[in-house]
């Protein structure tokens, strides 16, 4: 089989086809859903979830223009945990958003081996000097070393996307690589955002990169080839475990290193179905 015409790549489909290609097949091709729970304890991992994703609303209905003081008040009934993270938003958020002209939730698709690569930033912001800021809220507990940040597939495709699909924000001219920067804020480490600087290098190594990975899922369809992961250590936190025979217990949840609204697939469960914006 071949992949549809109209699929679209996003960071989630191409990291799972990196970590496993079978999962990439059940999730994207055969669109199953939610076969095992996926980590335990399940109403912890389900409701460090949801304050992940109400946390991101938050954020997003204050960039839009609601009032602090009325979205403060939203929050007397809920978990001290969310209040922390909104005070520290609200404290130490990255700087560049007070003069910026700021875009939240924003989605930029552009084509790439005959498909469309899409991107959804948390916020761009245009600063004052024409540089462009990406930044990601990461609301899980446990920070990453930078250079796993760095090697994660997201930093890879959203400079890139905002790079070449990003000429409606730059008066028509396509945005020099050197004036994209993607910052990583963390909520629960308040001060310890990571930054990470583009350049017309990366842009060209991400390119080839991506263009090869995309031509080896093409591949993968066209010959029906989706092999398991050979390191299990990744199926012990998949929700498709029990169909690959690898096991029908949920992997533990405290081990878990990255965001827990990922990781349920909160935000992303109809991340192929999010309208973008076409170039």
């Amino acid at each position: 089989m071949d992949l549809p015409n109209d699929f679209q790549f996003s960071q989630s489909s191409l990291q799972d086809f990196e970590t496993c290609a079978r999962r990439f097949e059940l999730r994207y091709l055969d669109k199953l859903r939610w076969p095992a729970i996926e980590a335990e304890p399940v109403q912890e991992a389900e409701r460090l979830a949801r304050l992940g994703t109400d946390f991101h609303r938050l954020v997003q209905q204050h960039l839009v223009g609601l009032d602090v003081d009325t979205l403060t008040a939203t929050l007397d009934d809920s978990e001290a945990e969310l209040q922390s993270w909104w005070q520290n938003y609200l404290n130490h958020r990255p700087k560049a958003l007070d003069e910026a002209q700021i875009y939240p939730e924003l989605t930029l698709s552009t084509p790439l081996q005959g498909y469309r690569l899409l991107a959804r930033f948390d916020v761009l912001a245009i600063q004052k000097d024409g540089t462009f800021l990406i930044i990601d809220w990461k609301t899980s507990h446990k920070k990453p070393s930078r250079q796993a940040l760095g090697q994660r597939m997201q930093s890879r495709i959203y400079p890139y996307v905002l790079a070449t699909a990003g000429v409606a924000f730059n008066g028509g001219q396509p945005i020099k690589p050197t004036a994209i920067n993607m910052l990583y804020w963390y909520p629960q480490f308040p001060d310890e955002p990571e930054l990470f600087k583009y350049n017309r290098k990366k842009l060209k190594q991400d390119e080839q990169f991506l263009s090869e990975l995309i031509e080896r899922v093409k591949d993968a369809a066209q010959h029906n080839n989706f092999p398991l992961v050979e390191n299990q250590k990744p199926c012990a936190t998949c929700v498709y475990r029990s169909l690959c025979d690898r096991g029908i217990g949920a992997g533990l949840f405290e081990p878990l290193d990255k965001d827990l609204e990922d990781t349920l697939e909160v935000s992303a469960l109809a991340w192929d179905q999010i309208a973008e914006i076409q170039f």
